[in-house]
């Protein structure tokens, strides 16, 4: 259908020849993503980050383990609580963190669980 010169549209800011237009950034969640830096800053072997989409704060073990260690949680405080339970499970030679099954939270994109499994296999 061709559409009628007296209704054409206008040339608009991504059409050919148009000018740069200035385009706001939205910041989403500053406050989270900031307490998500913080806490990579304060606790040393983890990697902390925020999930603007899943609005979800992440920990990722950076010391060895024999499978990645991911836990996640809604708030700091509780990522924090899981970070310590990981943290005493790993020298305490128990291999599974503290309520890790128990939380049953699972994670997107192909990772398997939260568990950290015993590098002996039980």
């Amino acid at each position: 259908m061709v559409t009628p010169p007296s209704r054409a549209r206008t040339a608009g800011r991504h059409r050919p020849g148009s000018g740069h237009a200035a385009v706001p950034q939205r910041s989403w969640d500053r406050e989270a993503r900031a307490e998500a830096a913080r806490l990579d800053d304060v606790w040393p072997g983890w990697a902390v980050l925020y999930g603007t989409g899943s609005r979800l704060f992440y920990a990722l073990a950076t010391w060895p383990v024999p499978e990645p260690l991911i836990i996640s949680d809604h708030h700091p405080e509780g990522l924090q609580e899981q970070m310590r339970e990981a943290e005493t499970a790993a020298l305490t030679g128990n291999g599974h963190p503290a309520g890790a099954g128990q939380r049953g939270k699972r994670l997107p994109l192909g990772f398997s669980s939260l568990e950290m499994h015993n590098p002996n296999g039980s």
